[in-house]
């Protein structure tokens, strides 16, 4: 029997989405969230899509045993509920417990290292399976990085993904992702150098990626390509196959900031000074409180397009294979790459057990596949 898909969050901007996604693609999702009269007027708002079929509603606070009680072994609990770091880690401990698959839109690195390396331990006890940060953060990123290693060949050992946006950027986000953003500006990032993960300040390394023929320069941003990229070059390494050079360094930047990227790196800087100093983290908090009780949706006028490069280079930094994904904005590829994800795992479910990247929860030709048809493709070199 196909597990059910419990959607939490779904009354929220990105939920509603999906929730519109996942019935689009023939999915009857039950809606969960913190307010009864949000969720019911979201299911009617749906019935028709559904065919005329009323969505199932659940009111569930985000403490474990609410959530608990909705899943269970073999179902798909997805939550777009946000900022993660303030509401996420209950929700996941809800899948661990129930051996549950676990999708969520996070795109915040603290929490994302949280579940890969403290949820992800557990899960595989359970049995239950973690996909974090599936949406626009990280899914492109990693499908570009694992297509440049496969089209690299065994002699890459690096390899950096870039994220790139054309259009108003502050105009195309929605008060949940503002909310997230505000909320890590003083957390600590990461990167996998020399061979493991390493702890280091948000933007503390500055690169440039050629996008369009022309070069733009990105920040290092913690995401899930650090922990998933080296797990796929471990695995085609194994089974017999021809040996490949271990994966030094992966390197995940953000190009979002144009001409400000260099001031923005010079205000990472002094985040770490700043978060001691008494009230700061308080203002940070309340701050993004107010954005996320605002619940603006980005602005109807702004048209988004996004660029996700990676480049695969040897250990001597000879490039040797580089792949450009192409979409929109982000909230127009996170909603139907969720609702397929979600919809996938719970007719076939998802192995193995514990914290995933997308490529080794479903492979590299079908997400790509899923990713074209989300609005996410690979943009072919023109013939000189």
């Amino acid at each position: 029997m196909p597990g059910r898909i419990v959607l939490y969050g779904a009354t929220g901007y990105m939920g509603a989405l999906t929730a519109r996604a996942l019935v689009a693609s023939g999915a009857r999702p039950v809606l969960a969230g913190r307010d009864q009269s949000r969720l019911s007027a979201l299911a009617a708002r749906l019935s028709q899509a559904a065919g005329g079929t009323e969505l199932e509603t659940a009111a569930a606070a985000a403490g474990p045993g609410p959530l608990r009680d909705l899943i269970g072994a073999g179902d798909v609990l997805v939550s777009t509920a946000g900022p993660f770091m303030k509401v996420g880690r209950p929700v996941v401990a809800a899948a661990v417990d129930a051996g549950a698959v676990y999708l969520d839109s996070a795109g915040e690195p603290p929490f994302i290292r949280e579940v890969f390396e403290e949820s992800g331990p557990r899960a595989e006890r359970t049995g239950a399976v973690l996909l974090t940060a599936f949406g626009y953060d990280y899914v492109p990123g990693n499908l570009a990085g694992a297509l440049a290693l496969q089209a690299a060949g065994p002699g890459a050992a690096r390899v950096q993904v870039g994220y790139f946006v054309r259009g108003d950027i502050r105009r195309g986000t929605s008060a949940g992702t503002r909310a997230s953003v505000t909320g890590v500006l003083l957390e600590p990032g990461y990167a996998f150098r020399g061979g493991r993960i390493v702890t280091e300040r948000t933007a503390a390394r500055l690169t440039s990626f050629t996008v369009g023929g022309k070069k733009r320069q990105a920040l290092s941003i913690g995401s899930s390509e650090h922990f998933a990229l080296p797990r796929l070059r471990r695995a085609a390494g194994a089974d017999g196959a021809p040996a490949q050079v271990a994966l030094t360094d992966v390197g995940v930047y953000l190009g979002w900031f144009g001409r400000a990227t260099r001031i923005v790196r010079y205000g990472s800087a002094l985040a770490t000074p700043v978060s001691s100093l008494p009230g700061v983290r308080r203002a940070l908090a309340a701050a993004a409180r107010r954005i996320q009780r605002s619940r603006a949706a980005p602005g109807t006028a702004a048209a988004i397009r996004s660029d996700v490069v990676a480049v695969a280079v040897d250990a001597s930094g000879r490039e040797l294979a580089a792949v450009n994904l192409t979409g929109g904005d982000p909230y127009s590829f996170t909603a139907p790459i969720l609702a397929w994800a979600a919809r996938k795992a719970a007719a076939e479910g998802v192995r193995p057990a514990g914290a995933l990247g997308p490529v080794e929860a479903f492979g590299a030709g079908p997400l790509e596949s899923a990713c074209a048809s989300a609005g996410f493709h690979r943009e072919h070199p023109k013939p000189g």
